[in-house]
This record gives structure tokens, C-alpha cells and sequence, in this order.
């Protein structure tokens, strides 16, 4: 009886006590340490991600980084702050590419590669898992 529990009880118990983890993950939107981002809100996020602005009322510029495409992060992040899907935003960008007005932020290959840059360019916003953030970034806002 105790081998049937652990057989079939077990892995099932594993998985219920990781899912809340697994759905549960946050984005951190992340800058460098030394800018002066503080109280950045969501929607100047938005914007910031939509290539409208390039500098926030104070004077500070600002350049967007993303997440690589596909990405469940990229995913979560466009439909929370952009309210937009993948597709979305790709035939939003197909628009504005040609007109040299707005640039997409660019790309860059994983969370730990993000973090990096964020780290080292004083004028970077960024957004990452909330399990990967450390005291190398600022935490500028929290994405449920």
C-alpha cells in the first residue's frame, strides 16, 4: 500500500505543491541603479515599450530592452503592459519600422542577458522573471 501511494500519490502531490509557483510567476521590471527611474508607472512603461517616448519628464532617457521572441516572459510581459499579443505588437512595429520615427527595443537572448545590460547602461529599463532579480538592477514595478 505504501509503494502504491509513493507510486501514484507522490508525483502528483510534487506537481500540485510546484504549480502555484509555475502559474504564479511575476515579471520585475527592472533599470539600473544609478538612473533616476524611481515611481515609473505602467503606462510610461507602455510607452516606453511602444517607442512613443525616448526620455521621461524629468530629462532622463530611457532605452527599452526585450526579451527574446516567443518567449512566455515576452508573452506575459506584452499582454499585461501593452495589452497586445506577440502578433500584435510585431504587425505594430511592421508600421512604424519604415517611418524611422520609433524603434523597437532590442532583443536580447535570456533573462540573465537583460539583467546584464540593465546592470551596465545607465539609461536601460528591462523586464525579467522575478526569481532572477538581485541587487544588480533596480526594481522599478512588479507585473502579477
Amino acid at each position: 500500500m505504501l509503494r502504491t501511494l509513493f507510486r501514484r500519490g507522490l508525483p502528483a502531490l510534487l506537481i500540485m505543491l510546484m504549480l502555484p509557483g509555475l502559474v504564479r510567476a511575476e515579471l520585475a521590471v527592472i533599470a539600473n541603479p544609478h538612473n533616476r527611474l524611481h515611481g515609473v508607472d505602467l503606462d510610461t512603461i507602455a510607452r516606453v515599450y511602444r517607442g512613443e517616448i525616448r526620455h521621461l519628464s524629468n530629462g532622463v532617457r530611457i532605452t527599452p530592452v526585450d526579451q527574446p521572441r516567443g518567449s512566455p516572459l515576452r508573452k506575459h510581459f506584452y499582454e499585461k503592459v501593452l495589452h497586445m499579443n506577440e502578433k500584435a505588437v510585431s504587425r505594430y512595429w511592421s508600421k512604424y519600422r519604415f517611418t524611422g520615427k520609433r524603434k523597437p527595443p532590442m532583443v536580447l537572448s535570456s533573462d540573465a542577458e537583460v539583467k546584464r545590460w540593465v546592470a551596465s547602461h545607465p539609461d536601460a529599463i528591462g523586464y525579467i522573471s522575478g526569481d532572477s532579480l538581485d541587487d544588480s538592477v533596480e526594481l522599478l514595478q512588479i507585473i502579477p
